[in-house]
């Protein structure tokens, strides 16, 4: 149940022919889409209560993959292998990013992105022992490294607690937990299906939240709101599109570049400029990347492509 599916060709298979590879470059894209999510939300949150935004996020995302969907498989294609999953990945959902939409209000992203980076540790521990999967020491290196960055940016004891970290740090666990569950039910139904339930059952559970913080929204608010389903619609099908291809916990380095593409979005979009130690952090955690998916493609080199 763990393990990836087998290496059958896909739309990146003749550009990128390494599975290792095209994981890690998955990964890569759906961080990047993820990013313009925050950006997109956090404007959102500035303006209007963050769990009626978390709500007309699902909305969008929904008014977006349904149409294309329908258009591409139809009805039947549309059906999940195993909505019990689904529903039970809801259940960590659901109050991980409640908590999470209500932090993005308190701290800049590159913050949020660095607490989020205690995620892995989650993960792996969580792809061990449900998911049976063998971590090779590598992995842990990797994820050891990057949260060392990770307290070189956060400095804990420095950086004044504020309710926004507590959130993250009560958050993270849970979306380490739908993500666990989105690895397993990947090897079941194709991304675009899995996107298209967990936007279902995430509208379903937030639509209390919504019509209790209910705001008529602007029109340029209605554009934010498409922007974020959008973005978090393509950023969720790259990130399970990879999870078919990889284990999970090989590809929880790849989440340490959140700290570069969020950084850049608070100086962009807000004015904010990181300190040199949010650089530091980085650095290292990029390095950690950057060796982990190295040795991971020179791994399948030796093994002709199969799994150790």
């Amino acid at each position: 149940m763990s393990a990836p599916t087998a290496d059958a060709p896909d739309a990146l298979s003749h550009l990128i022919p390494s599975r290792v590879a095209r994981g890690f470059f998955l990964a890569v894209v759906s961080g990047l889409f993820f990013n313009f999510l925050n950006g997109a939300v956090k404007e959102l949150a500035s303006e209007m209560p963050p769990l009626y935004v978390a709500w007309g996020r699902w909305i969008g995302g929904i008014v977006l993959i349904v149409p294309y969907l329908l258009w591409r498989v139809g009805p039947s294609g549309m059906r999940t292998r195993d909505f019990k999953l689904h529903f039970i990945r809801g259940l960590f959902h659901t109050p991980g990013y409640g908590l999470w939409y209500e932090a993005v209000v308190w701290l800049p992203l590159a913050t949020m992105a660095a607490l989020g980076f205690t995620g892995p540790i989650f993960v792996t521990l969580g792809a061990v022992l449900f998911l049976r999967e063998t971590v090779h020491w590598r992995r842990w290196l990797g994820v050891a490294t990057g949260f060392v960055g990770m307290l070189v940016i956060v400095r804990p004891g420095i950086v004044e607690m504020n309710p926004g970290i507590i959130m993250m740090l009560l958050a993270v666990p849970l979306i380490a937990g739908s993500n666990l569950i989105a690895k397993v039910v990947s090897g079941r139904d194709k991304p675009a299906v899995v996107v298209l339930w967990q936007s279902v059952v995430g509208a379903i559970c937030f639509t209390p939240l919504g019509i209790w913080y209910w705001q008529t929204p602007t029109m340029p608010q209605l554009g934010l709101f498409l922007a974020a389903g959008f973005f978090g619609t393509m950023g969720y099908f790259f990130i399970t599109w990879a999870y078919r291809l990889l284990d999970i916990s090989a590809l929880q380095s790849i989440t340490f570049l959140a700290i570069v593409w969020a950084a850049l979005m608070d100086v962009m979009v807000w004015g904010k400029t990181a300190d040199v130690w949010t650089f530091v952090g980085a650095a290292i955690i990029v390095a950690a990347t950057t060796y982990i998916a190295h040795r991971e493609s020179r791994r399948e080199a030796v093994a002709g492509g199969k799994k150790k």
